[in-house]
């Protein structure tokens, strides 16, 4: 039986985001571990910019190796998980306060949305 599509259109995908304050920024750590850690997030048209504290693993990790994963989900019930996913580098735009802010240089985005499975 052939996969299902689930994943959102490039509209969908957008909507979903722009909605969104709160993403996981994954990042390699320099013994090529994956880290993880919360963070702020905006979004203003196809500009993905996060926060993350100032001096914090993820800015850490990013100054050896800018690749990283923003990973936005919700699941208030199985049949209604979503999801998108934007891998891309990470690229420092200023640090203020507590905080680096950071936009994602060349994002490819991978989304789902369970509620397009068919029952």
């Amino acid at each position: 039986m052939p996969r299902q599509r689930v994943a959102m259109t490039a509209a969908e995908a957008a909507a979903f985001l722009a909605a969104k304050r709160v993403a996981i920024v994954g990042s390699l750590g320099p013994d090529g571990a994956p880290d993880g850690e919360p963070a702020r997030l905006a979004v203003a048209g196809a500009e993905i910019v996060f926060a993350v504290p100032r001096g914090g693993v993820t800015q850490r990790n990013v100054a050896h190796d800018p690749r990283v994963v923003v990973s936005v989900e919700e699941f208030p019930a199985y049949d209604a998980i979503r999801g998108v996913t934007v891998l891309g580098a990470a690229e420092l735009m200023t640090e203020q306060g507590d905080e680096a802010m950071f936009r994602v240089r060349a994002p490819r985005l991978e989304s789902f949305d369970f509620a397009k499975m068919r029952r």
